[in-house]
């Protein structure tokens, strides 16, 4: 996670622990099929990059066991806490402090990329950072999933304003550029996936968006949507038996030569 005046998703905020949760819930699922997908095994050396609340490192340092190990990365390292003996937690700032060169079989960052100006230059040394053989993967948010929200009038302004605010901090269409900036770097063996989830009315994943979007509209001073649609969205999100769709991934996955 990044913590900056521009960061729209700040760790500070004092709902910030739950939502994080929420996502965890929401991404974690597909997150751990796609690195096990990867050949992940007993022994790699993985890095973690906006490690966030420690959820995916945590998962990674139960799969590498003792003989291997994890480095966690975040700017913000409040939420990883009692994570495995065998990960790492380094404070770090990717875009200014260095990474170890070739120095891992794994390495993973997800919804991070399209927070960062200097997104492309992280990139290029997460790139760097894998040994010869080692694999990327990258997640990353886009408003492609905003096309497919039509079950509910409400849930899709909903969204269509939380990407509207978030626009004004991140690249909200990064995913669907990744796959080109993947194969320019030379990596082979490369995979796409998009990914929209959807969540019951009354789980921790619809809480999830409605915790999102307070916070953005907070960012934006209570002005990006108006009171009675919050109320009538965030009543239909708590019901039980309705679904809604969140905000759609783009997973990217490569190997260094």
């Amino acid at each position: 996670m990044i913590t900056s005046p521009d960061y729209a998703l700040t760790n500070a905020w004092e709902r910030a622990r739950r939502r994080l949760t929420g996502l965890e819930q929401t991404y974690d699922p597909t997150t751990r099929r796609r690195l096990s997908a990867l050949g992940l095994a007993p022994g790699w050396k993985c890095l973690e990059v906006g490690a966030g609340a420690g959820s995916i490192a945590r998962w990674l340092g139960e799969q590498v066991g003792p003989s291997g190990s994890v480095s966690a990365v975040d700017l913000d390292v409040s939420g990883l806490r009692d994570l495995p003996a065998n990960v790492e937690v380094r404070q770090a700032d990717v875009r200014s402090d260095p990474l170890p060169e070739a120095a891992f079989d794994l390495v993973h960052a997800r919804l991070l990329l399209n927070h960062l100006a200097e997104r492309e230059a992280v990139l290029d040394r997460l790139v760097a950072a894998l040994r010869p053989g080692g694999r990327l993967l990258l997640e990353e948010g886009d408003t492609f999933s905003i096309g497919a929200i039509d079950e509910d009038p409400d849930h899709a302004r909903a969204m269509r304003a939380w990407c509207d605010v978030l626009a004004t901090a991140a690249d909200v269409d990064f995913g669907r550029k990744l796959p080109w900036l993947v194969v320019s770097r030379g990596l082979t063996d490369v995979g796409v996936e998009c990914e929209l989830p959807y969540a019951e009315g009354g789980s921790l994943g619809t809480e999830w968006l409605a915790l999102t979007f307070d916070q953005l509209n907070e960012r934006a001073g209570g002005q990006i949507l108006d009171a009675e649609t919050i109320e009538r969205w965030k009543d239909k999100l708590a019901q039980p038996g309705r679904w809604f769709a969140s905000l759609g991934l783009v997973a990217v996955s490569g190997r260094r030569a």
